[in-house]
């Protein structure tokens, strides 16, 4: 197993009495430092990275919905894969699950697949961007 050191960086910040209060109020409560308290709580606040093993073309549109506003990012949070091809997906599936698909329903399965997984990894972005923003994320009932 390889161990990947991280190198750290001093910043120094003029924090309002309030909020330094505060944060030594919880690393206190948490038997930590305060400097572990500021950090864990930068590091909850900021938009997370784009994975490096993913496409380009994904990395890229993901880095630039950094950009975006917040309602764009909602839009793009609270979109949905279109119904004609979630229908189409499930035949193929089955199809495939039969033994019964032709290797042009092979390739249009795993488009489809694709499809879906990046539209996840982009609503999945854009929730974290906006958390990182200070919205509050809406409660998934099952």
């Amino acid at each position: 197993m390889q161990i990947k050191a991280m190198s750290n960086r001093t910043v120094t910040l003029d924090l309002p009495e309030q909020l330094y209060e505060h944060l030594t109020a919880q690393a206190q409560v948490a038997a930590r430092t305060l400097s572990d308290v500021v950090v864990e709580t930068l590091a909850r606040n900021t938009p997370p990275p784009v994975e490096a093993d993913l496409p380009i073309a994904l990395q890229r549109e993901l880095k630039a919905m950094e950009i975006l506003s917040d309602e764009a990012l909602w839009t793009i949070a609270q979109s949905m894969m279109n119904l004609d091809k979630v229908a189409l997906y499930d035949v193929l599936l089955e199809r495939q699950q039969d033994g019964d698909l032709t290797p042009e329903g092979h390739e249009l399965l795993e488009r489809l697949h694709n499809e879906a997984d990046s539209l996840m990894l982009r609503k999945a972005h854009a929730y974290a961007l906006l958390k990182s923003r200070g919205h509050s994320l809406p409660i998934r009932e099952h």
